[in-house]
């Protein structure tokens, strides 16, 4: 019952800060994202607490990513409040985030050793990103500058989450969990797309790119840490 009360609680609390959430950001929307933010980090916990099959150090390792993510979601926030900061904090928010993934892939491969060709085929998404990555800001028109070498290594690392989640769920079984895990981490790198937009291009910061950028996030942030309920 736990579970169910905080994920309702969290998709509630999601819809209405995203329905709320405007170009212009202030303290409130910052208030507001936080506690958003701190309710999928309270479904993983949840979700470990409710399931007594649930192994605990590969919950414990995507609930601390979840809590990176919820420092990321503050540092992004920060830097729309402050804009004379706001390299500093995009800065901390790619760091973050990072770690987040890195946490989730370690998680992964820790609890579903791969061979070396399973291992190998996970690299595929990175590769194929930083190769691409050239002619999408091209096509996109993307300015992003001094962000440039980390914003490809963000989005090589964040493409390896939903590739060795790919890799897990089509190796050991289609398990529900996996196929959360795995559908949650293609969201985030939805997600992250939609804010290169935001972020880099002069057309990317409107309306309905902030609403499907919030929509796929914390619906990737939900349905990974969702995955730890269903675990077996």
């Amino acid at each position: 019952m736990i579970f169910w009360i905080a994920l309702a609680l969290c998709v509630v609390v999601t819809a209405v800060f995203t329905a709320k959430r405007g170009l212009k950001v202030g303290v409130a929307d910052l208030a507001l994202k936080t506690v958003t933010s701190c309710l999928f980090v309270a479904v993983g916990i949840a979700a470990m607490i409710a399931n007594p099959d649930a192994v605990l150090s590969y919950g414990l390792m995507v609930i601390a990513g979840g809590v990176f993510g919820l420092l990321g979601d503050i540092f992004i926030e920060l830097k729309w409040i402050q804009p004379q900061n706001s390299n500093t904090f995009l800065t901390f928010g790619f760091v973050t985030f990072m770690v987040q993934h890195v946490l989730l892939v370690a998680a992964v491969f820790i609890h579903y050793p791969m061979t070396l060709v399973n291992a190998l085929v996970s690299l595929t998404a990175p590769l194929a990103v930083l190769l691409l990555s050239s002619v999408a800001v091209k096509i996109t028109k993307m300015d992003m500058g001094k962000f440039k070498v980390l914003s490809n290594s963000y989005g090589a690392l964040a493409s390896m989450t939903f590739s060795v989640g790919f890799m897990t769920m089509t190796n050991y079984g289609m398990e529900l969990s996996q196929i959360l895990f795995f559908a949650g981490a293609v969201s985030f790198f939805v997600s992250d797309l939609v804010l290169s937009q935001i972020f880099f291009t002069e057309k990317g910061c409107n309306r309905l790119f902030v609403v499907l950028n919030h929509i796929t996030y914390y619906g990737a942030q939900i349905l990974i840490a969702s995955s730890l309920f269903f675990m077996k």
